[in-house]
């Protein structure tokens, strides 16, 4: 018979398993994927395997639920800011800007659901094509509006996505970098590729 745990029984739930995901982090953070089993990850969240197993069936329902927390975050930490921008530029900049600085402020949990999307066959990710969709949609608004040039919106999306995909194994792999100029350097890189090209200025409009 599972025990039952005091205090508010969703508040408690929801608390062990974020301990439970904090702790798998830091695990494999330190000691690496193949240390992380279900005991280890128990003791270093200060619990039983068996109340581990009680909150996870399995360890890869554990490892799903790092995996997934990642991207809700991520993707909560991208809304909020995403709100105020007004303008498609502002909107693309504060995309690119929020989902390159999450990586940044997120370095553990970044490294260890990539450890396990490399290691674990179970886990289920979000595709690059549907992290992309809302990004190309975004693009058209922009070519819509006349603020962005002609392009392909939907090799531009997968390409900002695939830049933002690789910084977070660059900025982990590389912890000297500096990391403010990188961010300002691809949201120019990108923003530039988007805005229409000036027109350059003729012989009567320079007289």
């Amino acid at each position: 018979m599972r025990s039952k745990e005091s205090g508010s029984p969703s508040r408690t739930r929801r608390a062990r398993r974020e301990d439970l995901i904090a702790a798998a982090v830091r695990v494999i953070s330190q000691d690496g994927y193949p240390a992380a089993s279900l005991e280890r990850i128990a003791r270093e969240a200060g619990t039983s395997k068996g109340t581990a197993l009680y909150h996870f069936a399995s360890k890869e329902e554990l490892y799903q639920a790092v995996v997934t927390t990642l991207f809700e975050d991520g993707a909560a930490f991208m809304a909020e800011r995403l709100r105020a921008a007004k303008t498609p530029t502002e909107k693309l900049r504060t995309y690119i800007e929020t989902n390159l600085r999450f990586i940044t402020l997120n370095p553990a949990h970044v490294g260890a659901t990539q450890r396990i999307i490399e290691n674990s066959g179970a886990v289920q990710v979000v595709q690059v094509e549907d992290a992309a969709a809302p990004l190309r949609r975004l693009l058209e608004s922009g070519q819509a509006s006349g603020e962005f040039t002609v392009f392909d919106a939907e090799v531009t999306a997968l390409s900002i996505r695939t830049v933002i995909d690789g910084a977070a194994f660059y900025f982990l792999a590389r912890p000297e970098l500096d990391l403010d100029h990188h961010i300002s350097e691809i949201v120019a890189l990108f923003l530039r590729s988007v805005r229409p090209v000036p027109a350059a200025p003729t012989a009567d409009s320079e007289e």
